[in-house]
């Protein structure tokens, strides 16, 4: 009998604090609106607001893998790991949907993505165009498509390696227009 008195206080115990937990969701959507806010900034505290909302939608998508949010929590999560200059965990987040969610709409992006972390953040030219050219050859038609191709054609180049070309070209435009 004792131990059928433990077992209701148990799961009454289990029920209650079910119960009292908080709804991931709306943990999320107060911390959006918040990082939404005008008055929003990347200081000190908003950068850890920004943490927060990262964990929270990761712990969401890792307890609700199945979930249609989960993929797009995910994406949420490393396009804000990204803005706070927390690069690898953005190519961690992104690879993520990748391979874990392969039919998720935004996958093409992701690639993309991690093409130009890989290039602007890890500067590892070889592995970024490995990964542009993949991308141009599964999303041809993609809006990204020009973007990774330009990518690849000016990686590695200094800003002004880059406006000298501009410039070359522009002479070059102006010569054949005169003509």
């Amino acid at each position: 009998m004792k131990v059928f008195r433990l077992l209701i206080v148990t799961v009454i115990f289990a029920g209650m604090m079910v119960q009292c937990a908080p709804d991931p969701k709306s943990k999320i959507k107060e911390l959006e609106k918040k990082i939404s806010s005008e008055n929003f900034s990347l200081d000190e505290k908003g950068i850890q607001t920004a943490e927060e909302l990262i964990a929270a939608y990761t712990a969401y998508a890792e307890s609700h893998q199945d979930s249609p949010e989960a993929p797009e929590y995910l994406y949420n999560a490393a396009d804000l790991s990204l803005n706070i200059n927390e690069s690898k965990e953005a190519l961690d987040l992104y690879n993520r949907i990748i391979y874990q969610y392969p039919d998720f709409k935004k996958v093409p992006e992701c690639l993309f993505l991690v093409g130009y972390i890989t290039e602007n953040y890890l500067q590892n030219y070889g592995k970024a165009k490995e990964i542009y050219e993949s991308f141009m050859a599964k999303y041809p038609d993609h809006d990204f498509a020009d973007d990774a191709a330009i990518s690849i054609e000016n990686m590695g180049k200094s800003p002004e390696e880059l406006i000298r070309e501009i410039e070359e070209k522009n002479r070059l435009l102006q010569d054949t227009i005169s003509l």
